[in-house]
């Protein structure tokens, strides 16, 4: 239960449901977290990431899938994904800041927003009007703008992929779930995948496949089960004495959304969520009897704003950065507080996965990569800057909001509010948007850096596709579940129509 509801989604990824990555050590990034190291939650249960993130349901924007398609692969363009957002969605928000006519109905996955709205992101949208930004619909092709949060949720509660897709078809005669077990291997014949082998109990088993097998292990785990069996890096899978079936750059293309952690302003009212607010009987009953209240908030993730910092608000220009407004933060125990998470929309820094060894049960080598371009750490920098251009709005005046003084001592000697302390900051408190993806990277036949063709087939081995994150060739303008679900749909027909299903 705790895992439905979404105000508690930060605690997630301490729980048995996270398979607890960290990234490599790094001389640009997470230098003040333990061993310099950033965690990576990933979802270890049915329905994966979508359990423990914070549900924010963000397409993108149109011309991500434009630039896809102008990469060589056919049928990605926003024009043909955009039906597959539709289908998968079951739109629930009734209220005026959307645009219904950009939304599905009838689908497996509610799309919804929190009944609860504090007063702080109502401040912090009309902030961004008082700068000249408009009020969005971020689903509805072109992101720009500040808006509220639109999730995966359903009467107050978190809707994960599990319970969208596979709760309402879980007596199929035609599907069968092993629980508890983990695929080691993809057993391939003559380049052609023919079935994978699983661990269960400390033993082994293997299934073998009709037709296709499809691999959706998620953009970690999809090129670790890749390299394991014999497709990859041939250098790198030669060292481990892998013998090489394919030789593609599997793991390479790694694509997260930098954030720089912890930009938090106090403020002197009873208005964000503080620590205790969860053991509140009233808070309790509102969430538990009526389904609503600050309990219904994603992660305390309310409100979000896409923009550019370099062009001047209202400019037509692609967003390179989002800013994630979060009215609680790690200092709410005892002070009331907001925070703004920003993010790079379109870094330039890459990182890769490698395999450690050939232990299937090893967790791999995630070289995230943040920062390894210096044009990432200048966008968050304008990205503080415009949000203490936000709270100094007459929006948040009766809060009268103040940037939270307490510097990273590392990063003291360049003063507390320069550009270069803050580029400092980005680095030493660096966080992951829990947004990996591009290790199986998407590309026509004969571009060098591709792992799978437009189909989805990964190249050169028959029978073997990968549906999930890992394909993205760029990645996407804001959170990675909604455009991972259209690219489940879109697979899902891609399978059918080459086998005459549909």
């Amino acid at each position: 239960m705790m895992m439905n509801i979404p105000l508690l989604a930060p605690m997630l990824q301490f729980t048995a449901a996270n398979w607890r990555y960290y990234s490599e050590p790094s001389k640009n990034a997470c230098m003040g977290l333990k061993g310099g190291r950033c965690p990576l939650p990933r979802g270890k249960v049915m329905g994966g990431s979508s359990v423990l993130n914070f549900m924010v349901y963000a397409r993108g924007d149109a011309r991500d899938y434009d630039n896809w398609a102008a990469m060589g692969n056919k049928g990605w363009s926003w024009k043909e994904v955009y039906p597959y957002f539709l289908k998968s969605e079951d739109f629930q928000i009734k209220e005026n800041w959307v645009e219904p006519e950009a939304h599905g109905q009838g689908g497996y996955m509610s799309v919804d927003t929190a009944p609860y709205k504090s007063p702080l992101v109502h401040a912090f949208v009309k902030a961004g009007a008082e700068l000249g930004y408009k009020l969005t619909d971020y689903n509805a092709g072109d992101i720009s703008g500040f808006s509220y949060v639109q999730s995966t949720t359903k009467n107050g509660s978190r809707m994960s992929t599990s319970q969208a897709f596979l709760h309402p078809i879980r007596k199929r005669r035609n599907l069968n779930v092993v629980k508890y077990a983990m695929v080691t291997k993809i057993i391939i014949e003559n380049e052609r995948a023919v079935g994978v082998e699983y661990i269960k109990n400390n033993k082994k088993f293997s299934v073998k496949a009709k037709r296709e097998v499809i691999l959706s292990a998620g953009a970690i785990n999809s090129p670790q089960l890749l390299m394991l069996s014999g497709i990859g890096p041939k250098e790198h899978l030669q060292s481990l004495g892998i013998r090489v079936i394919k030789d593609l750059p599997v793991g390479y293309n790694l694509i997260d959304h930098p954030v720089i952690g912890y930009v938090i302003f106090t403020v002197d009212k009873p208005v964000s969520a503080t620590e205790d607010i969860v053991t509140d009987a009233e808070v309790l009953n509102d969430y538990f009897t009526h389904r609503k209240g600050i309990l219904t908030t994603t992660g305390g993730l309310e409100g979000v704003a896409f923009i550019d910092v370099n062009s001047p608000p209202g400019s037509v220009s692609q967003p390179n950065l989002e800013i994630q407004f979060c009215t609680s933060s790690p200092i709410s125990k005892n002070v009331y507080s907001y925070l703004m998470f920003m993010t790079v929309m379109h870094p330039k820094s890459r990182g890769r996965i490698s395999l450690r060894n050939t232990d299937p049960l090893s967790k791999p080598k995630i070289e995230i990569g943040f920062f390894n371009h210096p044009d990432d750490v200048k966008i968050l920098v304008k990205g503080v800057e415009l949000s203490k251009n936000l709270s100094n709005t007459k929006a948040f005046a009766e809060f009268n909001p103040k940037l939270y003084d307490k510097p990273i001592p590392q990063c003291a000697k360049h003063g507390r509010d320069s550009e270069a302390y803050w580029a400092c900051h980005a680095k030493y408190l660096t966080v992951t948007n829990y947004h990996q993806c591009g290790t199986c990277k998407m590309g026509p036949a004969g571009d060098p850096t591709a792992v799978v063709d437009p189909k989805l087939r990964v190249h050169g081995i028959k029978g073997l596709r990968v549906i999930d994150a890992s394909i993205m060739p760029m990645i996407s303008s804001a959170n990675t579940n909604a455009p991972t679900i259209m690219i489940a749909e879109k697979g899902a027909d891609m399978i059918k129509k080459d086998w005459k299903r549909l």
